[in-house]
């Protein structure tokens, strides 16, 4: 529980079996009480303040005002991390970019620092999410992207803010998704009557060869050419671009939020980590979705075909599966195996189908 307003109001978490925080009564008001003591910082008539979410680090409230609601929220990243993704929404919100404008406090300042937290007072954007079961869903959400990835190019933190970027750095992010793989084959032998931890060791040498192979493949691509191009007039990749952070307004206009990670990257990290996470959620490789959202990004964003081998390749690599593992061996989540038969089978057919669109194009 809560000691002082500097701590995390949130010590024991319950969880529903949906996987979704529920607060207790006594949590909610602590974080009302919150809430109330850092709009202080803003010159606003607060009429009502709602916890949005409340059992994760990131916790956003509603905060309802003379003028209309806003949002108040919480960021749980590095602060110099979180400087830099604040300054980055601040600037796309006024050169017209679909983001929640930030609202400067009293000293004019985009965010209020409580503790060891950063505050932000954002717009407060009215709409829907999107449904990816629907094809019109799908476009609209692949094509808010290539519009966010485009209106992205030109930012430049301010001087002493540092700059985060992924660029150049997904060679080492294999090599340690392989060696941790590895490793955790020693964890998974001090389980010998556990089905996932055998069928881990049984199974996964041929997925660990497969990283390193694209290792391999990705530095004999053009990776580290694009890389060099991108640096000179970086775009800024979401990290964590969906259903849940993006909304369809009454107008029909995508709107992108929660910018917390976002970083300078090639924009089709954002592509793979939306689309393959995607498919793997049907068992199957659905030829025509997978087309769909590719067609659909780049009917604003087109990729040239060294481009799209590179993103077939980066796809390749056996991301889905290593999730499962870590959340096994990590996270101790007590999953079954058949989560992890699962995950070894979809790798097999996504392997599969990604290397023939890699000798085509």
């Amino acid at each position: 529980m809560v000691k002082n307003l500097n701590e995390d109001p949130i010590k024991d978490e319950k969880v529903e079996e949906s996987g979704e925080y529920v607060l207790s009564p006594e949590e909610e008001q602590k974080l009302i009480h919150l809430a109330e003591t850092i709009m202080n910082n803003w010159n606003m008539n607060v009429t009502n303040i709602e916890v949005i979410q409340g059992g994760q680090m990131a916790i956003v409230w509603k905060v309802h005002t003379e003028t209309g609601p806003v949002c108040l929220k919480r960021i749980h990243r590095p602060e110099k991390k979180a400087l830099f993704s604040i300054h980055a929404q601040d600037y796309l919100a006024k050169k017209g970019t679909r983001v929640p404008g930030i609202i400067p406090n009293q000293q004019n300042e985009l965010y209020t620092k409580h503790g060891p937290f950063l505050f932000v007072v954002y717009e407060w954007i009215e709409g829907r999410p999107f449904e990816l079961t629907v094809t019109e869903d799908l476009q609209f959400l692949m094509k808010g992207l290539a519009d966010f990835h485009l209106a992205t190019v030109g930012y430049l933190p301010p001087a002493g803010v540092p700059v985060f970027k992924k660029l150049g750095r997904w060679p080492n992010h294999y090599i340690k998704r392989c060696q941790q793989m590895e490793t955790w084959k020693l964890v998974a032998k001090q389980f010998p009557d556990d089905p996932f931890s055998q069928t881990y060791i049984q199974e996964i040498d041929p997925f660990i060869k497969e990283g390193m192979d694209t290792l391999n493949r990705l530095l004999e691509s053009g990776y580290m050419e694009w890389v060099q191009q991108i640096e000179a007039t970086p775009n800024l990749c979401h990290q964590d671009y969906g259903t849940g952070n993006t909304l369809l307004d009454p107008e029909q206009q995508i709107w992108v939020i929660d910018l917390d990670t976002v970083s300078y990257d090639l924009p089709i990290r954002d592509l793979r980590k939306i689309v393959i996470p995607l498919l793997d959620t049907t068992g199957i490789w659905n030829d025509e979705q997978f087309n769909i959202m590719i067609e659909a990004y780049e009917s604003v964003a087109p990729l040239t075909s060294e481009q799209k081998q590179i993103m077939f390749i980066d796809m390749l690599f056996p991301y889905e599966l290593y999730d499962i593992i870590r959340e096994r061996y990590v996270r101790k989540s007590p999953l079954l195996v058949d989560e992890l038969l699962g995950g070894l089978e979809y790798e097999r057919i996504k392997s599969r189908e990604l290397n023939k669109l890699i000798q085509q194009v």
